[in-house]
């Protein structure tokens, strides 16, 4: 008789068994997480494929509902892998003694007997396959049973099927399908099944092993399946050479926005359709390509473009419709770098920004007067700050609208101080600009002009605020699980009334002449706004547009960094994005804008307030909402000279010099340059009350350097002509 003490043992050992396996088996089991290694099918508008996401194994996984499949798939698949399937749980006992017997008994000692649920676990925890063969058969055993119990047959065999190597680094029936055979799985024949069938055995079988486990499987299978006369027939699919895939041609147009969106898309799934257009960028790519032929003997050897488009509906979002990374993704060297994506010196492409902030903020207006004069701008510390405009010319007082159509850099560099460069530079971080990580001292009032660089989506983007009414767009970039995927989130910039002042300062073909002459390829048959940018020693030329329904933007240059010979924005990148916007819109009306909040005002150029008759004029656009300038009253008979531009070139009002007592003076004399002086009948300058001194017929002269406040007033005969105040510590 059993004493009790022994019962009690024997319980507590059972129960020191059962109580972690039943704990073991009722963990629960996600079907969701057997797809963790899918790979994102990735379709261009058109629904072409174009490519794949990636996953931690580098391999290629698409996932369909066991539904999506033929009948005769799982069924096939039983016969060859688990013919008892559908009556274990799990684990199938015969198979196992049959295995033991195989492998102790027959000569091959050929083991096996893991069912369909043990090879899921198995692909599931590809770790285990360095455990010892005990241990890895019990965890098998063990989740293939909790497995089981959390899953339905249906479901194991959907992630079987969807989960299992097939041929190189194509997992599951489904991508070896498009990928060997060029369809969908819903129409894969009973052959084809066969086929892949057979690999799973063994990936790369020859010619001759392939065709015997073919017949092999065919003769087990209860279907009239053709019989296989010629093993070459399987050369077509499974040569273990290169074959061409014809559902995912390898188009380099493409390839830039797939490496991007590979980045972007983190969750599994089994379709993004991209906002993409392959044939909006096969056509970008040629038109690249075709101006980058005309440009190769300036020193140009790289383009990059991007098209972004309203969304219908949206006032807050745009959509990419094309994004050309190079002119060649698969030339040798730099043809994978994105140029699109990376950052470079933006030159005079901010002051768009710029400006519009510093409207917003009440510094200025589009009538706001600015001197375009030489000037040297403090940087505290000792330190100055000397900007040049690239034609190395002064032009004196002008509008903010002129300063901004012809791109000025004093006038720039004047607002950005007058605003506060910090102010400009966290502005910038909340459009976009996340990449500015040094100090806002650190880019200084350079920032005006470029100097913490930019990206050419970031720079598009940002340009689709105006069209936008002042709203940072987020960029639509297709939809995955039919939910819409964004590059960035929108948010307001500025108001809608600045937006749409600064879209007409940009449009109006008269505001640049005077920079870019009368025709150039900043000129459109149709309303278009538009700003270029050259960095310094012309190494990027930028060029960015707009109108109502689409952003383009190019950049051109070299990925090295080299400089270029002289191309500058308007000549390099704005030939192609006047070839792009020439073609968007050749099917499209060509309307003029229509203004909400801005109406026309006749401003004095010189003054900036309303003009009159007499005064050199100038049309603006203006919001309605606004207090307006007094009428100009400076300007008679007498003054009409002063409209040809006399004046002082250099010293600018205000100016401050610094003298270095360790230099001699000679080398530190104070240069002056009288505008229009041959206008003049009799020019003659007075410094600072006492000194007269003559200018040369250039209007050149040389001041000795004196510290203290200087005064300079230039006299044609006794009439007073103009005047400049100057400082030197």
């Amino acid at each position: 008789m059993i004493s009790k003490k022994k019962i009690t043992i024997y319980f507590l050992l059972v129960g020191f068994v059962l109580i972690p396996l039943t704990g073991f088996l009722l963990r629960p089991v996600s079907f969701e997480s057997l797809r963790n290694h899918t790979t994102v099918r990735i379709l261009t508008q058109e629904g072409t494929l174009i490519g794949r996401g990636t996953n931690k194994n580098q391999t290629k996984q698409d996932w369909e509902s066991i539904h999506e499949y033929p009948n005769f798939v799982p069924e096939i698949l039983k016969i060859a892998e688990d013919k008892r399937y559908d009556f274990h749980h799990g684990i199938d006992v015969f198979a196992g003694f049959n295995s033991l017997r195989s492998y102790f008994f027959s000569e091959g000692k050929r083991g096996g007997a893991s069912t369909i649920t043990m090879q899921l676990v198995r692909i599931q925890n590809p770790d285990i396959r360095s455990y010892p063969l005990l241990l890895r058969k019990s965890f098998e055993i063990l989740e293939a049973l909790r497995y089981e119990v959390w899953l339905t047959k249906s479901e194991i065999l959907e992630a079987y099927l969807n989960s299992i190597s097939i041929h190189s680094n194509l997992v599951g029936f489904p991508s070896a399908s498009l990928m060997l055979f060029g369809k969908h799985i819903r129409f894969l024949s009973i052959e084809e099944a066969v086929y892949l069938t057979v690999l799973i055995r063994k990936n790369r079988p020859s010619l001759e092993e392939l065709s015997i486990r073919y017949e092999n499987l065919r003769a087990r299978i209860p279907y009239p399946i053709p019989k296989l006369e010629n093993p070459n027939e399987l050369t077509i699919s499974f040569s273990s050479s290169n074959k061409v895939n014809v559902s995912e041609p390898l188009k380099g147009e493409n390839q830039h926005f797939l490496n991007w969106i590979r980045t972007l898309i983190a969750i599994p799934s089994e379709e993004f359709v991209s906002s993409l257009s392959s044939e909006l960028n096969s056509e970008l790519n040629s038109i690249v390509n075709s101006e980058l032929e005309g440009l190769t003997r300036w020193n140009v050897s790289n383009a990059s473009a991007i098209v972004l488009t309203r969304v219908s509906g949206k006032e807050d979002e745009l959509e990419l419709k094309a994004m050309i990374g190079s002119k060649n993704f698969f030339e040798d060297g730099n043809g994978m770098v994105n140029g699109s994506l990376a950052y470079r010196d933006a030159g005079s492409t901010l002051k768009p920004l710029l400006y519009a902030i510093a409207i917003e903020k009440g510094h200025y207006a589009v009538n706001s007067i600015f001197s375009d004069e030489k000037y040297s701008f403090s940087l505290g510390q000792g330190g100055n700050y000397l900007p040049r405009n690239a034609d190395l010319r002064y032009w004196g007082d002008l509008t903010l609208a002129e300063a901004l159509g012809n791109s000025r850099n004093i006038p720039a560099v004047t607002a950005i101080n007058q605003m506060g460069v910090t102010t400009f530079y966290r502005f910038l971080q909340s459009a976009g600009f996340n990449h500015l990580k040094e100090s806002p001292q650190f880019y200084g009032p350079g920032l005006a002009l470029g100097a913490g660089g930019t990206s050419l989506l970031q720079l598009t983007r940002a340009y689709g605020t105006f069209p936008l009414s002042g709203i940072l767009p987020k960029i639509r970039l297709g939809k995955i699980d039919k939910k819409p995927l964004y590059f960035g989130t929108s948010t307001r910039l500025f108001s809608a009334e600045t937006a749409e002042e600064i879209k007409f300062v940009l449009k109006d073909p008269k505001l640049r002449q005077r920079a870019f002459g009368r025709r150039s390829y900043l000129d459109f048959p149709f309303p278009v706004s538009i700003k270029t940018g050259t960095s310094k020693d012309y190494r990027n030329s930028w060029t960015v547009a707009f109108n109502d329904d689409y952003v383009v933007g190019a950049w051109v240059g070299n990925f090295s960094g080299e400089r270029t010979m002289d191309v500058s924005g308007s000549f390099g990148a704005g030939r192609i994005v006047q070839n792009i916007f020439r073609s968007l819109m050749k099917d499209r009306p060509k309307l003029d804008y229509t203004s909400k909040f801005t109406e026309t005002r006749n401003f004095c150029r010189l003054t900036g307030k309303l003009a009159l008759d007499k005064c050199p004029s100038i049309v603006l656009r203006v919001r309605k909402k606004v207090l307006l300038p007094e009428p100009c009253n400076q300007h008679n008979e007498e003054s009409k000279q002063a409209v040809l531009g006399v004046g002082f070139v250099y010293p600018s009002m205000g100016q401050i010099y610094l003298y270095h007592p360790s230099y001699e003076k000679q080398t530190q004399e104070i240069p002056v340059r009288i505008r229009e002086i041959q206008t003049l009948k009799d020019p003659k300058l007075i410094w600072n009350g006492k000194q007269e001194f003559k200018p040369n017929s250039r209007g050149d002269l040389r001041l000795p350097i004196i510290r203290g406040k200087q005064s300079l007033v230039l006299y044609d005969g006794k009439l007073k002509k103009a005047s400049v105040d100057f400082e030197v510590k």
